[in-house]
């Protein structure tokens, strides 16, 4: 078979797509892989695999957003993921053209689509070629596709749809008891870990006797300038007798090292750290999520209170018991060095995670996944 893979806007969208689309390629299938943004590409290429280009060099989201006039943003959460959607589709769609051009010179036989790459289901419908729909957390995507719908409305009619195509297939990485109601019956899927890696030094991957807690706020800290929340957050964290780790991209590792002498930070793979933290502090990040509960790590997690999806799955994690969820504010003071405490002192919360992880290493394989692929392909050809 040939494999178009659309992977996203941001690092962790891609990561989320590695493990299929290796276990496709072990099969013997062509992948190609692309990103709705360019900045993109090089993490696309970074993981190992092949990365097409599709959108102008050197233009970013917010241009393209910019652009497109939506620049309103809502001060409703639910009413921002709903403009997320448009965002999400507006981005996608302007991808459409350099997709139907590639598609003539190397034409897919299914379009394996992230859960907000509009493109996927357009271009499958141009095409005539299955769609599957790739989840990348826990979250529900149905206000965004609301967004969306609305968005693509002309596009949609012209290809005589009423709506958004339904996947031949909807593939869910969520354990089974953290799925919200309207996405159960989906093709499972368990989660690995399909981050960028590193040379490993030892202290990566092993611990002193004592207690770690893993810290990180995603991949935007230097672009966003997030180092004064993230220092705050590190620095409560440390009053605690516990060794800290804070997994950030490189551009960001110089000054939060300046700013933080004796916490080790930088590039960490979150794969090969995560199961050596005792707790793992985020903000609530899908994929950082998933691979803590992989490994059954209990969670702080640090929502925006603007995001209705980060809010949502942190809810329905602390639900399980395994994780607690602080404000920002909270994040800040010394609330979150006595949670992090009570976390490593109750052993409720890691069962709980513990539970989850089984969950997930249950589900089927990405290899066995790959080979449901393969039948959909065949009954559709």
């Amino acid at each position: 078979m040939k494999v178009l893979n659309l992977a996203g806007v941001a690092p962790s969208t891609v990561f989320s797509h590695v493990p299929l689309a290796n276990a496709l390629r072990n099969a013997g299938h062509q992948v190609m892989t692309t990103a709705s943004v360019d900045e993109m590409v090089d993490t696309i290429a970074g993981v190992g695999l092949s990365a097409v280009r599709t959108t102008a060099p050197g233009v970013t989201p917010r241009q393209v957003i910019a652009e497109s006039g939506l620049t309103h943003v809502p001060e409703d959460p639910a009413e921002r993921e709903v403009m997320a959607g448009r965002w999400y589709a507006h981005m996608e769609y302007v991808t459409l053209d350099a997709l139907l051009a590639f598609s003539k010179d190397w034409r897919p036989d299914v379009i394996v689509s992230g859960v907000t790459s509009y493109s996927g289901p357009l271009l499958a419908a141009h095409l005539g070629v299955p769609y599957v729909r790739h989840a990348w957390d826990i979250h529900t995507p149905r206000l965004m596709d609301q967004g969306a719908e609305d968005q693509l409305r002309e596009q949609l009619t012209e290809l005589g749809l009423d709506g958004l195509p339904e996947p031949a297939m909807t593939i869910e990485i969520a354990p089974p008891s953290l799925l919200p109601d309207d996405l159960k019956g989906g093709q499972p899927m368990r989660w690995i870990p399909g981050n960028s890696q590193s040379v490993l030094e030892p202290w990566m991957y092993t611990k002193s006797a004592g207690t770690r807690i893993g810290v990180t706020i995603g991949t935007g800290v230097a672009n966003y300038n997030q180092y004064d929340f993230l220092q705050a957050v590190v620095e409560q964290v440390a009053t605690l007798d516990a060794e800290v780790v804070v997994a950030v991209t490189e551009d960001a590792a110089p000054e939060l090292r300046e700013r933080l002498k004796n916490v080790r930070a930088g590039w960490i793979p979150l794969d090969v750290v995560a199961p050596t933290c005792d707790v793992l502090v985020h903000q609530t990040g899908g994929s950082t999520m998933m691979t803590g509960l992989s490994f059954g790590v209990p969670q702080v997690l640090l929502p925006d209170p603007n995001l209705f999806r980060a809010n949502a799955m942190a809810r329905r994690l602390a639900d399980t018991g395994a994780a607690v969820v602080l404000s920002p504010e909270e994040a800040t003071s010394e609330v979150i060095a006595k949670t992090c405490g009570e976390l490593v002192a109750d052993p409720a919360f890691k069962a709980a995670a513990g539970g989850l992880a089984r969950e997930i290493a249950e589900l089927p394989s990405p290899n066995e996944v790959a080979l449901r692929i393969e039948q959909l392909v065949r009954e559709a050809s």
